[in-house]
């Protein structure tokens, strides 16, 4: 049975409507049944009110609020089918004699001006605006006509951007004597998630009220309830702000109905959960949705459904942080859906329960009806610790955006973080913390200089070592980026001592506030050893190159470890520039045959880092890389030395590492990355 339109023209003409009713006996309830609205509408209403419904079709809200109480009620229709239908079926025998059904059209309504208190519109509005022939505003003319002053006119509708637009423009722009109120029908919406099967989107419903006054007022007047709990914010640009807002609402009921059918199939896909009741512009809860790829259903039908809560401090984690972890995480959970919640920096939460009860039932309408409704949700985490946080500085760049400086702590120890708001999922750098002698009992902290927390920062430190014995006394070495600079603090404070040969560090970065960062929250620079020089250059890290080969300065070492902001292309760690041939062609440049160039590469993008392995090839005959253990970073290593022992395939790995231990640039606290980087040793 065909009885939707074939077209939105179609939806707004007689013709459809009165075939429409021919092959519909039933009332057709679009905008939820009188139960569901009433606690909104009534409160509109009074049972004295003369009030009419417009385009009431077959809909019984004109019977059930006559029944109700409220009987000076009138419905018109332009179908004369319907009209006769209603009468023959609630008007025979006599019964509801004051209940009046005319055929009208609500465009030349023959009604006196002033005649009623209340014009109710369940869905007509969306109908005719359907069509762009439809002179709408003549509609909110006759509208405003048989209004009397102080009524109301309450618009039942779904709120379709073009529907919203018209509505708002003559209500709040060319006819600013009207006091306006949207409020959302939360209870249709439960009525709806008790009777959902998979196939249906569950769409908001909206009740906007119309006040009309007497006078035109000051300043457009528009407030929004969002749960239709009379819990009323002013919308101080209606024009600009009430679409953005409806349209979220209603993208995010098709999200749902996505997620509950599994329809998204992005390893990284997330929603973002706000807080209407705090200030903050900041999220208060990220959802990524994992599942499998097949689902095998239980014997009851069921699908296994879980909630994962990742403490605080701990996102960053492989395990939650990359798509390829929370599969990992979906199967150790054991159940076929799973939604892994990140907690915000900036949102403050009491307890692991207090979390649970905020979640529930948010997260309900995220899985399927027969998995949220029989039982509990299953919530997941790491027991009930939340996680420690405590945001110590926040600031802004023109370079990194917003940027923060935190301290959490995990395990019971406490760690730093510098993390940049534009890639959350990446931390920029970090400190393991250790109390101060000096301060004695006072909690004051100091970055552990002899502690790399980076995994990729220990496999970069470990490949110096690569160079076996001293054959000059000076060695330069370059890095791209800072970051919180605990990387060069660590070799600046661990590597051995000699006299006779000097390290010299020169570090780029085009952040002059990550300097700064650095020096006051990183202890950047606080001490370091007698045969390391530091130089801190503040400039691009690729006019830099540019500028050095021409100068044909060499180095012994160039790393490149410095984030990208443009994500799109799957590339996280360097920005593409870096890793283009004009770039590389001056890193061979700059190291000629006996340096060696470091690339910390974070790219989910296959092709190009094939792309990146053959760039390489074309330009250093050695080549090789380590993939950092349960995370997305790999460490390229690349060189033209022709006499470097350490690659002579004919060893193994204790043959390499006896090798690395007689290296000027080997660290004993390294020892057992030295260990991994001899077994995993892979060419490239």
């Amino acid at each position: 049975m065909n009885l939707l339109p074939k077209s939105a023209k179609e939806f707004a003409t007689k013709e459809y409507w009165d075939k429409f009713f021919q092959k519909r006996k039933d009332s057709f309830e679009w905008y939820g049944n009188y139960d569901e609205i009433k606690p909104l509408l009534l409160q509109y209403l009074k049972p004295n009110d003369n009030f009419l419904i417009i385009g009431c079709g077959n809909s019984t809200l004109s019977v059930d609020l006559f029944d109700d109480g409220y009987e000076n009620n009138t419905s018109i229709d332009i179908s004369e089918i319907v009209i006769n239908k209603m009468i023959s079926k609630y008007k025979s025998n006599g019964i509801r004699e004051r209940l009046q059904f005319e055929c009208m059209d609500m465009m030349q309504m023959k009604y006196s001006n002033e005649s009623f208190n209340i014009v109710i519109d369940k869905g007509t509005l969306d109908a005719v605006c359907s069509d762009a022939d439809i002179d709408i505003d003549k509609m909110f003319a006759e509208i405003s006509r048989v209004l009397k002053y102080f009524g109301r006119y309450v618009c039942i509708s779904l709120l379709q951007e073009h529907v919203l637009e018209r509505l708002l423009h003559w209500f709040i722009i060319e006819n600013p004597n009207w006091i306006c109120r949207i409020h959302r029908c939360q209870q249709i919406m439960r009525q709806q998630q008790q009777q959902q099967d998979l196939d249906f989107v569950n769409f908001p419903v909206f009740i906007v009220t119309c006040l009309k006054m007497k006078t035109k007022l000051p300043e457009p007047y528009c407030e929004l309830d969002m749960n239709g709990e009379r819990k009323f914010k002013k919308i101080h640009n209606p024009i600009g702000e009430m679409p953005t807002i409806i349209r979220s609402l209603q993208r995010m009921e098709l999200l749902k109905y996505m997620i509950r059918n599994g329809k998204i199939d992005d390893d990284n896909f997330n929603i973002e959960l706000f807080d209407d009741s705090s200030n903050s512009n900041d999220c208060r809860y990220k959802f990524y949705f994992v599942q499998k790829s097949i689902i095998v259903r239980s014997n009851n039908n069921n699908i296994r459904c879980s909630v994962f809560i990742v403490p605080q401090g701990r996102e960053h984690e492989w395990m939650f942080a990359t798509g390829k972890g929370r599969i990992e995480l979906l199967k150790q959970c054991r159940c076929d859906r799973l939604i892994v919640v990140f907690l915000s920096r900036k949102h403050h939460y009491e307890n692991m329960e207090s979390i649970k009860n905020d979640l529930g039932n948010k997260l309900q309408e995220f899985f399927p009806l027969s998995s949220s409704s029989e039982k509990k949700i299953a919530f997941l985490s790491i027991g009930e610790d939340i996680g420690e946080r405590t945001v110590v500085w926040e600031g802004n760049s023109e370079f990194n955006g917003q940027m923060f400086v935190e301290d959490v702590c995990i395990d019971s120890q406490m760690y730093r973080r510098l993390v940049f708001a534009s890639n959350h999922n990446i931390i920029q750098s970090e400190a393991r913390l250790m109390k101060s002698k000096k301060h004695g009992p006072s909690s004051i902290y100091r970055c552990q200089q002899d502690f790399l927390s980076c995994d990729h920062h220990q496999y970069i430190a470990a490949g110096l070592a690569i160079i076996n014995r001293p054959f000059k006394n000076q060695y330069n070495l370059l890095m791209i980026g800072l970051g919180g600079g605990c990387f060069i603090s660590f070799l600046a404070n661990n590597l051995k001592s000699y006299d006779d040969i000097i390290l010299h560090v020169t570090v780029v970065e085009i952040d002059p506030l990550l300097e700064q960062v650095a020096r006051k929250y990183f202890d950047f620079d606080r001490k370091t050893r007698k045969n390391v020089q530091i130089n801190i250059v503040i400039d691009d890290g690729l006019q830099y190159l540019r500028t050095k080969s021409q100068e044909n300065e060499k180095f012994d070492f160039i790393i490149f470890d410095v984030d990208s902001k443009n994500l799109e292309l799957g590339v996280s760690c360097p920005p593409t520039e870096f890793v283009e041939n004009e770039c590389l062609n001056q890193v061979q440049s700059l190291l000629g045959d006996e340096g060696i160039f470091i690339l910390n590469l974070v790219a989910r993008n296959e092709d190009l880092k094939q792309e990146i392995y053959e760039r390489l090839k074309c330009l250093f005959n050695h080549r090789f890389r380590w993939k950092v253990d349960e995370d997305v970073n790999e460490i390229l290593f690349a060189t033209n030395i022709e006499q470097l022992e350490w690659l002579r395939k004919d060893w193994n790995s204790n043959s390499r590492y006896d090798y690395i231990r007689k290296s000027c640039f080997h660290i004993d606290l390294l020892a057992e990355t030295y260990r991994k980087m001899c077994l995993k040793l892979t060419f490239c």
